[in-house]
């Protein structure tokens, strides 16, 4: 089994810089816990003011965060994927004028991680501020034997913000032509997305 590395990278996307008012705190966005309780209801997105030409939407919405912004298009398909450790929190994205325009958006907060880093093989850096969590990957290695075989797309314990998909999820992403993404490898990624 091959697993990817999902990155949201697009040109000239309406760029969000914050989440939602009422939002819990954002370190908590990457923690792999549940946060639909403290999640505001009718969350709302804006395009950031310091991008004010860029507008296209795209199905995985580039964002200061580095989340998983997705729209009702990607979440259908990642639903009919089985993937069960999805948690949604809804939203609705506006442009700079504020006008409706992705009004079924969602975070997909995924929950738990998988001890997926081979921390012997892997080259990296860890994180000067969470000293528990790697910073800087540099050649990625995965421990395939200890990823739950039915892990679709999940957080990795050692890294919570690297997000990998499993190659099943990458081929109906791309079957289905969605957009705003690039996935590598993961076996060997260089920590860059290029």
């Amino acid at each position: 089994m091959k697993y990817f590395v999902i990155k949201v990278m697009a040109e000239e996307a309406g760029f969000i810089d914050s989440y939602p008012r009422g939002s819990p705190a954002e370190w908590k966005f990457d923690e792999g816990i549940s946060l639909a309780k403290e999640f505001p209801a009718g969350g709302e997105v804006s395009f950031s003011d310091n991008y004010p030409d860029d507008r296209n939407l795209y199905d995985f919405q580039p964002n200061l965060m580095s989340d998983l912004l997705v729209s009702g298009r990607a979440r259908k398909l990642i639903e009919s994927l089985e993937v069960a450790n999805a948690e949604w929190l809804p939203v609705v994205v506006k442009d700079h004028k504020g006008n409706v325009v992705g009004p079924d958006y969602a975070f997909l907060n995924l929950q738990g991680a998988e001890d997926a880093i081979d921390m012997d093989r892997s080259v990296y850096r860890m994180d000067a501020l969470e000293k528990d969590q790697i910073g800087r990957v540099k050649k990625l290695a995965l421990k395939y034997e200890s990823i739950n075989t039915q892990a679709k797309m999940f957080r990795c314990t050692m890294e919570r913000r690297l997000i990998l998909i499993r190659e099943d999820v990458h081929a109906a992403f791309v079957q289905a032509g969605l957009t705003g993404f690039r996935a590598y490898e993961a076996e060997g990624w260089n920590g860059l997305a290029l």
